[in-house]
């Protein structure tokens, strides 16, 4: 439990920096008189947790779990402390982005952790609790950060860094120490490069490419080098012993599936982003308003997560669940297709309507807290559990700076064409959904 208390601190503080960084990041970039690169805050954080996912499980089972996730929240607590005592701009972001690698490096280990702590049984219940947690921060996210940038944007740092070495010491002395599973095994140098040469540029490329124009010679450069990055991928993991992504369990439509479901949700939620912009600028009604919509359904989403959670650890059926998540975000989609008959002339009546859909959308955030990080708990071996999980959080990951692009080249429609995404990402989730089955008690993949 001393362990475990540490976890919980450590994903509700990180989480809550995360979701923060659109108050305190407007406040660094207007100390520094950086305002029309605030983006840069945001887009090359996001880039650095995307790319380093994929890498973090061969990596943890090499040099061991434990080992790697105190290195990297040392790492991550050292660029913070970096970035508070910035003198420029670029020096924070620099910072954010190096917190960023190692954000991507720890943050799948956690549910890892937490099946090495509590066993593979009882390891979804407590990945509820874990994720609940996670579910508040993003709750708590921005009001702490503007509540702090009212007096000065460095406290976000002063307070919550002196709470991340508390976790980092409760982790260090209660961690348990597993097998390194792939200590004699070479490390898959290739897959890791190409990895990285295909994540890092396309991430960049799906951010920047409605802003700087999607034929551009930046972007088509970018889309150029992902395109070298994931032929070399395929070239090298086919060779490679102990390759970084999971390419056996991709052989299992069952595996495959939740994999899927769980990256189209991504994609759906990215057109949640866009909920406050629109309550502001379409609807006409004030921040306070736009800032409280979704909160009914992150509260959802909390009581969900954890009831999620034990329903799985005391059933391992996950079929129910992942239908529940399917048809919510179906029905959310369906019902953003009504903002075009609401239209700009009734705003109440789109409040309501956006209200309704966003409420959906954001309360089976509850599934996909528990889901794709415990089914692999239930039907992976203990070698391939560290791998199956960061490939599963990777999925999610992508989808969302995948969405961005594609809202972002959406928007120069209108943005209400961007609503249309849960239609087809709740689609595309339902016929997965069929095709999903639990596993049998015992059978492993």
């Amino acid at each position: 439990m001393i362990a475990f208390t540490g976890l919980v601190i450590t994903a509700f503080i990180t989480m809550m920096l995360i979701c923060g960084a659109g108050v305190y990041g407007y406040a660094i970039a207007r100390e520094f008189d950086n305002v029309m690169q605030v983006g840069m805050i945001f887009t090359l954080e996001s880039v650095a947790r995307c790319a380093m996912i994929p890498i973090a499980g061969k990596l943890g089972d090499k040099v061991g779990r434990k080992q790697l996730f105190l290195s990297a929240l040392a790492l991550y607590m050292a660029a913070y402390t970096a970035g508070a005592f910035s003198t420029n701009f670029r020096m924070f972001v620099i910072a954010r982005m190096i917190s960023g690698f190692s954000w991507g490096l720890f943050i799948t280990n956690i549910f890892v952790l937490t099946a090495d702590i509590f066993g593979k049984d009882e390891g979804p219940k407590f990945t509820g609790y874990l994720q609940s947690f996670s579910t508040a921060a993003l709750i708590a996210g921005a009001p702490f950060a503007g509540l702090v940038c009212s007096v000065n944007w460095r406290l976000e740092f002063y307070i919550t860094l002196p709470v991340l070495a508390l976790a980092f010491v409760l982790c260090a002395v209660g961690l348990p120490n597993v097998p390194k599973f792939s200590a004699g095994k070479p490390m898959d140098i290739g897959g890791v490069l190409c990895t990285l040469l295909f994540v890092a540029p396309l991430s960049l490329a799906m951010s920047w490419g409605g802003a700087r124009g999607w034929t551009s010679a930046i972007i088509t450069a970018l889309f150029g080098a992902a395109v070298t990055g994931i032929s070399g991928l395929v070239l090298f993991e086919r060779r490679a012993q102990e390759p970084i992504f999971p390419v056996r369990l991709l052989k299992n439509k069952f595996y495959v599936s939740i994999f899927i479901i769980s990256f189209f949700y991504s994609v759906a939620n990215a057109a949640a982003n866009y909920v406050p912009a629109f309550v502001q600028f379409s609807l006409g009604f004030n921040s306070s308003i736009a800032g409280i919509i979704a909160l009914p359904g992150f509260l959802i989403a909390i009581v969900l997560t954890v009831l999620f959670g034990r329903h799985a650890a005391k059933t391992g059926r996950y079929k129910g669940m992942t239908a529940v998540w399917t048809l919510a975000t179906v029905a959310a989609g369906i019902i953003f297709l009504f903002l075009g008959a609401a239209g700009t002339e009734a705003p109440v009546t789109g409040l309501i309507i956006l209200a309704a859909g966003v409420t959906l959308l954001a309360a089976v955030n509850g599934a996909q807290q528990i889901v794709p990080y415990t089914y692999p708990m239930k039907v992976l071996k203990s070698e391939e559990l560290a791998a199956g999980v960061a490939f599963m959080s990777f999925g999610g990951t992508f989808g969302n700076t995948l969405a961005n692009g594609i809202c972002g080249a959406l928007m120069t429609g209108g943005i209400l064409r961007i609503f249309m995404v849960p239609v087809f990402s709740g689609a595309v989730m339902l016929l997965f959904t069929l095709m999903f089955k639990d596993s049998k008690q015992g059978e492993t993949i």
